[in-house]
């Protein structure tokens, strides 16, 4: 009977080292394209001109890209946008690159605006023309129907902007209060929930072994 029990304790102790790992990684809530566009704050096309690392402090950092915009379908329809993420994958950043184009969807405002691997955002092609469904496999008919027609930018400035730290309330309360252009967290909490569980069942199971073990040793 002990045997058994001690069986089953190690059984549910691999099981909550596994669900430890799992609850690391991003999950996102599925949501239509319609969706995310009445969930974000800005919507627009650009491509990144810099990356750069945020010194906020937080967990897991944030980097910092700025991109200049082509064409705005969501927000005020400027020349510049700086847009921050997570800097690491399991924590839902999201992946720019100089050179690179991107369709973003973001939440918060000003220069405190926010993406994740959650948001929608995506890259798209190169070039500075409006978005087309035969432009890219991922540029579905819903999605080209939800942006509907953009804003041109004129190019008036050369320069590009510095990157300007957001300030520290903001980037908090961004952590801490996911937009619906932002991520819950990892799994949506439902990693911490069954981890949970199985802590439970595994105090549980102890105290099924310890009073078998009592029993037996009184017989």
């Amino acid at each position: 009977m002990t045997s058994r029990v001690l069986a089953l304790l190690a059984l549910v102790a691999g099981l909550v080292v596994f669900t430890g790992g799992t609850a690391s990684a991003c999950q996102c809530v599925e949501r239509t394209a319609k969706d995310r566009m009445e969930g974000a704050a800005a919507v627009f096309t650009g491509t990144v001109t810099r990356v750069g690392a945020s010194s906020d402090g937080s967990s897991g950092g944030h980097v910092i890209a700025v991109l200049r915009a082509d064409h705005v379908y969501k927000g005020e329809a400027r020349e510049w946008f700086q847009v921050s993420t997570r800097k690491e994958g399991p924590a839902c950043g999201y992946d720019f690159a100089a050179g690179s184009r991107h369709l973003v969807f973001a939440g918060g405002r000003d220069m405190a605006l926010t993406t994740s691997s959650c948001s929608g955002s995506k890259q798209v092609p190169s070039g500075d023309r409006p978005l087309r469904r035969d432009d890219d496999e991922g540029l579905t008919g819903e999605l080209i129907a939800a942006l509907g027609t953009p804003t041109r930018v004129r190019h008036t400035s050369t320069a590009e902007p510095a990157i300007t730290e957001p300030a520290a309330q903001s980037t908090a309360q961004s952590a801490a209060q996911p937009t619906a252009a932002q991520p819950a967290g990892p799994n949506g909490g439902t990693g911490v929930l069954v981890a949970a569980l199985v802590a439970v069942g595994v105090v549980a199971l102890a105290a099924v072994g310890g009073w078998a073990y009592r029993r037996r040793s009184s017989t």
